[in-house]
């Protein structure tokens, strides 16, 4: 039976301004309906769908939607503690929020340098409104050495193979270490001495 299958989980953290689109992401790449109107997320929400890479592996899948607002910033990037692998995603009509890419690949690095992190540029339907440039992008990815994923929630563009380039390069990563139930990405506490 397929429910039998035992698959490893891989989660991934989404990370990105307030209102690019990181749940509607989320939503679009489980099935659910797109919403134009959607309330900001205050924390973290956490989000499964198992998949299927290249490879053949079975994953399940776990995607943290991690809130955009500056108050919540620590707590999002604390969540990597849990996470194999980073999206960051940008709003293509709003330059701000890809200036702002800079500053959360730099978090997200500082957490962990073997972790896989994609780019996605969201709203790329909306063509006319389009405020950063593919030979920008280019060049900037080409910097920091990531891939990058034009997508589009509403059209459902590019989420998908978004999301499953990403887990299939955690799985490379992590793969051996989660089979054998190894804690990842945990950081050494200091031992206390006594006075």
């Amino acid at each position: 039976m397929q429910d039998d299958v035992k698959r490893t989980a891989i989660s991934i953290s989404i990370f990105g301004e307030t209102a690019v689109g990181k749940t509607c992401i989320c939503s679009t790449f489980l099935g659910l309906e797109f919403k134009e109107e959607h309330l900001t997320t205050v924390g973290i929400e956490k989000m499964t769908k198992s998949i299927k890479i290249e490879s053949g592996e079975e994953l399940k899948l776990k995607l943290w939607d991690t809130a955009g607002q500056e108050r919540f910033k620590s707590v999002s990037i604390k969540n990597l503690r849990y996470s194999q692998g980073a999206v960051v995603v940008f709003d293509l009509t709003d330059k701000s929020s890809f200036e702002k890419v800079t500053e959360w690949l730099k978090e997200i690095r500082e957490y962990s340098t073997k972790m896989p992190i994609g780019l996605f540029g969201n709203k790329c339907d909306l063509v006319d409104e389009r405020k950063v440039t593919q030979e920008e992008i280019d060049e900037f990815c080409q910097k920091e050495n990531i891939d990058y994923f034009e997508t589009s929630a509403k059209e459902k563009i590019g989420i998908s193979e978004g999301f499953e380039k990403i887990a299939a390069l955690a799985f490379q990563s992590y793969g051996s270490e989660l089979q054998k139930g190894q804690k990842l990405n945990s950081k050494k506490k200091k031992k206390k001495g006594f006075c």
